[in-house]
């Protein structure tokens, strides 16, 4: 048995607006468009796809409250592929990318930084001035000398011939 692979991962910018349903049970659902940017054509021009994304359940909501047009955002998903009868009877299919993790990236076009509030600017602001040091520690890795492996031999052997794959 053959084992296919179905994933998907783009960084792009919300295309449209999200549109939230929910389904007869009461789960939520979301439903926007995502541009993201490619190569530069042949004539230097800009190369731009945009895919039909689906959310479900509390990202799903999430993405209504903070996303925006311009936000940009990082998709982690499969292909899905949809079949419909149109209202004229013509059969109609479309390929989207169902996410199974959405992360708000960056500033977006409009330059106002990437803190995602919601779209509600009533929504309390956070208080400044208060704030105090972590103690978390960090350690510079950066140091051409570290050696990682403690100077213990890596064991580099070759498992090309093992059942599992």
């Amino acid at each position: 048995m053959s084992w296919d692979i179905n994933r998907v991962i783009v960084v792009g910018r919300v295309a449209s607006e999200i549109e939230l349903k929910h389904t007869q049970s009461g789960k939520s659902v979301a439903n926007f468009r995502v541009a993201v940017g490619g190569m530069p054509k042949p004539d230097g021009s800009d190369s731009v796809s945009f895919f039909n994304v689906v959310v479900w359940g509390k990202s799903a909501e999430n993405c209504q409250q903070y996303l925006a047009k311009g936000k940009q955002i990082g998709i982690d998903g499969r292909l899905d592929q949809r079949s419909w009868q149109a209202q004229d009877g013509s059969k109609r299919s479309t390929v989207e990318i169902v996410a199974d993790r959405v992360e708000f990236l960056g500033p977006n076009t409009s330059g106002q930084g990437g803190n995602y509030r919601p779209k509600d600017e009533s929504a309390p602001k956070a208080a400044s001035g208060n704030y105090q040091e972590s103690s978390a520690q960090f350690y510079d890795n950066t140091d051409a000398d570290y050696d990682s492996f403690n100077s213990d031999p890596i064991d580099m052997t070759d498992d090309s011939n093992d059942p599992q794959f």
